[in-house]
């Protein structure tokens, strides 16, 4: 709950934890409170990642990559693949006989 009027809001992975409808209604509200505000957003997720202003991406406690979600999905890079891949495993979770076999296995 956001309790207090604060000028920054800092959320670290505070959405892996959650499935996709949950997590798209969460950033929709996020995205309305924090206008006019500074919101940090930590994830591994990147679909949370999608409307951010600006993307830092870290390695080995260093800058990477830098920039908004289109910029570094068409860059060659760590963003882009992941992106990708996130999308390929969200993709096949929605096919019912790859997540029965993958049970199986």
């Amino acid at each position: 709950a956001l309790l207090v009027n604060a000028e920054i809001l800092i959320l670290d992975d505070a959405l892996s934890a959650v499935d996709g409808r949950t997590e798209h209604q969460i950033l929709h509200n996020l995205r309305q409170w924090g206008q006019g505000r500074t919101v940090i957003i930590s994830a591994h997720r990147l679909s949370a990642l999608t409307e951010a202003s600006e993307i830092i991406v870290m390695q080995h406690g260093h800058i990477a990559q830098r920039g908004n979600h289109d910029e570094l999905a068409q860059q060659s890079g760590w963003y882009r693949d992941m992106y990708r891949y996130q999308q390929l495993e969200a993709a096949l979770d929605d096919v019912p006989e790859i997540r029965e076999e993958a049970v199986d296995a």
